[in-house]
């Protein structure tokens, strides 16, 4: 039997990988969209139903929100970069934070506390931390 001669590409490229802060945008970018289009629904369906019910529940509806769509932008940024999905993560929550306090300081003349801050600072940490571990591994 004769073995099979493949030739080797000796000019080929190796698969480029985006830059760490490129991917941490667009995880962000990615997080600010899915928060947005959850936003718009969350207004519909308060729209057209009961409004008691959704006063009642929607500071828990928006942490909810704001979990989730930290988790899946984390999650979709790993999962762009291949590694480093823990850094990324939490790199992502942290920035999705303040992008999200400062849009809320914008529109509300609401103060915000230290106490406030660092509660919503470790959930975004550890929505962004396990949706980048999450993501390096789909």
């Amino acid at each position: 039997m004769t073995k099979v001669a493949r030739r080797a590409r000796f000019n080929a490229q190796p698969p480029k990988v985006p830059g760490a802060a490129m991917v941490i945008f667009k995880g962000v970018i990615a997080s600010l969209l899915v928060s947005l289009i959850a936003v718009l629904f969350l207004a519909f369906v308060s729209l057209v139903s009961d409004g008691a019910f959704i006063e009642s529940y929607i500071r828990y509806i928006m942490v909810g929100i704001t979990v989730a769509s930290i988790f899946i932008g984390s999650a979709y940024a790993a999962q762009k970069a291949g590694s480093a999905g823990l850094f990324i993560g939490a790199s992502v929550g942290v920035i999705y934070v303040f992008v999200s306090i400062a849009i809320g300081l914008e529109v509300t003349p609401d103060t915000v506390s230290f106490l406030m801050l660092a509660n919503k600072l470790i959930a975004g940490i550890a929505a962004g931390a396990l949706g980048g571990l999450i993501g390096v591994n789909l």
